[in-house]
């Protein structure tokens, strides 16, 4: 989530009567755009919790990944900025949803006046692009356990995750974790128990409870060189 100066910036934008926006609800469970739906507008989240998923070539439960958490001041719809022809994802309501949507070419024409908050748009949009860069590299150099645990680090700071006296507690299922890294279910759930039994993490239905610097200083370990060659 963005911080409190984005969020105002972003706020400010919207309220441009030129950028000709429209605020909407979407209850839990509703969907906010399809894959196939045109891509026309910009979304800014003001309220709920809304996850994007895609459809990978395939079928069952390996076929979709959970791409994004997010929360108030997330910006999504990318594609519509660069042209796409549609979305390619299902952006879903998890909670009830307030949201913003505002036609792309109109923001490309505030933005051009409003210079600061261009910037902060640009920095938010760069931010997930360098996040999907070190996704995509993770499939390929990281095991299924080091996916694992980077994910569950990635989402402790979603709109998914309640911080707590000890911690962090992560509302999320054993599927829903395996559509975020590509695996089978099943291995995800063997991998938390294996966490569980080190004592890095608790489980409950549908939540993981974890304290964020012990699992991070956990995957610092294992993903370590000198580690590594000992495991040899």
């Amino acid at each position: 989530m963005e911080s409190q100066g984005a969020q105002a910036q972003a706020a400010e934008l919207i309220a441009d009567a030129n950028l000709a926006s429209r605020r909407f609800d979407v209850p839990a469970g509703g969907s906010i755009y399809e894959p196939s739906t045109p891509a026309q507008s910009l979304y800014l989240l003001h309220s709920g919790q809304v996850r994007v998923l895609l459809q990978t070539p395939g079928e069952g439960e390996r076929a979709v990944r959970l791409l994004e958490i997010l929360g108030p001041g997330d910006w999504f719809g990318a594609p519509a900025l660069i042209g796409g022809r549609n979305y390619g994802t299902r952006a879903t309501a998890v909670t009830a949803v307030t949201a913003s949507e505002v036609p792309a070419d109109r923001v490309f024409e505030a933005l051009a006046q409003q210079t600061e908050i261009a910037a902060s748009l640009i920095r938010a949009l760069a931010g997930k692009l360098q996040t999907a860069y070190t996704e995509a590299a993770g499939l390929v150099f990281d095991d299924t356990n080091q996916r694992l645990i980077k994910t569950l680090l990635q989402f402790s700071r979603s709109a998914a995750a309640t911080e707590q006296d000890e911690g962090v507690e992560l509302r999320i299922t054993h599927q829903q974790l395996a559509q975020a890294i590509g695996a089978a279910r099943e291995t995800v759930s063997l991998a938390l128990t294996q966490l569980r039994q080190k004592n890095l993490l608790r489980t409950g239905r549908n939540r993981l409870s974890f304290n964020r610097d012990a699992l991070e200083n956990f995957y610092k370990g294992q993903s370590s060189p000198e580690i590594a060659e000992e495991a040899k």
